[in-house]
């Protein structure tokens, strides 16, 4: 099989891009692997908690989701469902420092792992040296005064349902779900290769994107939304 489990955006990558561990070609398994993304992170209330990872050297001065070149030493971060440009409060719930940032790209597409920070921001709640942290979110309503759930209920929404770095891989994986018509391929390239993500469904609201995550859920294995 030529797919590998993702650490953030890219699994070709032995050493995870975000400072943290990847995984070797032994553990390989299923179109997510043995570490598929969680499908329960969502806000309650306003807040979200999972665990916080961190961009490495491998993205700096390369182009976010939202167009902007990836400063290390800029206080952004990575989020699969929130709009870009959002303000997010991470709280480290095992020190209590927090940081604010901007949600500027996508991802992460690991289980359980909530969002992905800039250098600075890791840094700043002591998160760098372990990599990872469990984190709580929180989201800054800023002058709109917007709740987080309307910040999360309209957009462009698809069902991520496997992850490949073959682009035949994929293309057999989709073979497979045939049954679902509307299941495509998305491509992503970047500094260590390219993935190709399979996803099923467009939707404009989150929680008609989740429902349908949860029926695929229940057919496939994994499957988590994520915005466009």
């Amino acid at each position: 099989m030529a797919f590998f489990v993702l650490s953030g955006c890219s699994s070709a990558y032995h050493t995870s891009p975000w400072g943290t561990p990847g995984f070797s070609g032994e553990e390989r398994q299923g179109p997510w692997g043995r570490n598929s993304p969680s499908a329960g992170e969502t806000f309650r209330d306003g807040q979200e908690t999972g665990i916080a990872s961190w961009y490495g050297p491998t993205f700096y001065g390369k182009r976010t989701a939202s167009g902007a070149i990836f400063r290390k030493n800029a206080l952004t971060a990575a989020h699969r469902t929130l709009p870009l440009g959002t303000r997010v409060r991470v709280e480290n719930l095992e020190n209590g420092r927090s940081v604010d940032v901007v949600i500027n790209d996508r991802g992460p597409f690991v289980r359980g792992r909530v969002i992905d920070l800039s250098w600075k921001a890791a840094n700043a709640i002591g998160m760098l040296g372990r990599g990872t942290a469990p984190v709580r979110l929180t989201v800054l309503n800023g002058r709109s005064g917007a709740s987080p759930e309307d910040k999360l209920a309209e957009g462009n929404f698809e069902v991520q349902v496997g992850s490949f770095t073959s682009y035949d891989e994929a293309r057999n994986y989709l073979q497979k779900i045939h049954r679902y018509p509307d299941a495509h391929i998305v491509k992503s390239t970047y500094p260590g290769g390219t993935i190709y993500r399979v996803r099923v469904g467009r939707f404009q609201s989150v929680s008609r994107a989740r429902d349908y995550a949860r029926t695929l859920r229940s057919d496939l294995g994994e499957a988590f939304v994520v915005r466009q």
